[in-house]
């Protein structure tokens, strides 16, 4: 059985690139194939595979102005050959879902999100451009929207990555799909006997992370807050960033067990689809302070019962919100329990997302040989 994987691209770690690392290792012998990869920052069960990249890619300077050339995604994804494959499974937004397969080959996508720039903040995207700009965005964005629609009407099966992006999916798509949870490696977690004070940021420094929120809630408090990640916000944010912010940079994964495991709560301002870095928290039985929205109420519990709860929700994106937040937690924090913290974040495990996802993959399998002998 040949198989191929497919990817938008690979050039900053994040959770996509964790779950394609590990669909990559439970298909050893699978080919890759990207719009974009910068082969330094490529996960450790991809580097050194074979991939194909896009003509896209041959642009310089085009991993840092990727998004800009969306409207030609169609075309350059339609021109991956994969007519020789079995099994195709496309790891992204749907965009990366419109390769041509052979009629008679299995393609299983599992979806991140509906890419947000032309669809949920479509119009916000829209308010920022004006002139000859504009006109060209709205008409990319429907081309790329329509292109993608159909694109999803061909998929044999698509898996959503939380009940969040489900909902979207049949939204925008009219797919129904079924949920299997993204992979962490809650089990590299650890209880440590003390925390050091601080609150904890991990991730992408972008926009979209809101890290500024919990920069300025911290700054109004005077509480201490370690910030690991790096990013085109990076310079922003250290311009409005006080005496008890520190910003860390990129941090390996084998450093960040200390961090999460001896911090006193960690912040989470974004919208995610998922958010694998809070489960990754819990996985160390540290509390999470979260903007109560997306894949947060999936991953974090809260409102329940003294020693239930494994964090706090914050209701909207604002400065006064998540100090409101950090304040309700410090205090409740005697009422987390880091046992069941922990607890809670290892449903979540790499070992259950292989578990499921092959199980899926194998009977769609089973189910189309069924319909090839009927």
């Amino acid at each position: 059985m040949r198989v191929a994987i497919l990817h938008p691209w690979f050039l900053l770690p994040g959770g996509g690139e964790k779950v394609m690392d590990v669909i990559a290792g439970m298909y050893p012998n699978a080919d890759l194939f990207t719009l974009f990869s910068d082969t330094r920052r490529l996960p450790a069960n991809i580097s050194g595979r074979t991939m194909q990249t896009s003509v896209l890619n041959k642009i310089p300077g085009a991993s840092r102005f990727h998004f800009y050339l969306f409207p030609f995604f169609p075309w350059v994804i339609e021109s991956f050959d994969i007519r020789n494959y079995d099994l195709i499974i496309s790891s992204g937004g749907p965009v990366i879902m419109g390769a041509n397969a052979s009629q008679g080959a299995l393609h299983i996508c599992y979806c991140h999100t509906p890419p947000r720039a032309w669809w949920d903040l479509y119009s916000n995207h829209q308010a920022r451009t004006s002139g000859l700009a504009r006109a060209a965005y709205v008409v990319a964005a429907s081309r790329v929207r329509m292109w993608e629609f159909s694109a999803m009407q061909r998929m044999d099966h698509v898996v959503a990555n939380s009940r969040y992006i489900a909902n979207r999916t049949f939204q925008y798509f009219r797919r129904s799909c079924p949920v299997i949870y993204p992979p962490v490696e809650t089990r590299a977690g650890y209880l440590s006997s003390r925390h050091d004070g601080y609150y904890l940021s991990v991730g992408r420094l972008g926009k979209e992370k809101r890290t500024d929120l919990l920069i300025r809630a911290c700054n109004q408090l005077g509480r201490r807050l370690l910030i690991a990640g790096a990013g085109r916000e990076e310079k922003r944010l250290k311009a409005i960033a006080g005496p008890t912010i520190e910003f860390l940079g990129r941090v390996a994964d084998a450093e960040l067990g200390p961090l999460y495991a001896n911090c006193r709560a960690f912040l989470f301002a974004a919208d995610e689809d998922f958010g694998i870095v809070p489960v990754e928290a819990q996985s160390f039985g540290r509390p999470v302070v979260a903007y109560g929205h997306g894949g947060s109420l999936e991953t974090v519990r809260a409102d329940r019962e003294p020693g239930c709860n494994t964090g706090i929700f914050f209701p909207e994106q604002s400065v006064e919100a998540v100090v409101q937040a950090i304040r309700n937690f410090e205090q409740r924090e005697a009422e987390f329990s880091p046992t069941e913290i922990q607890k809670h974040a290892r449903q979540f495990d790499t070992s259950i997302f292989q578990q499921r996802f092959k199980a899926f993959v194998d009977n769609a399998m089973l189910e189309q040989s069924g319909r090839r002998l009927a």
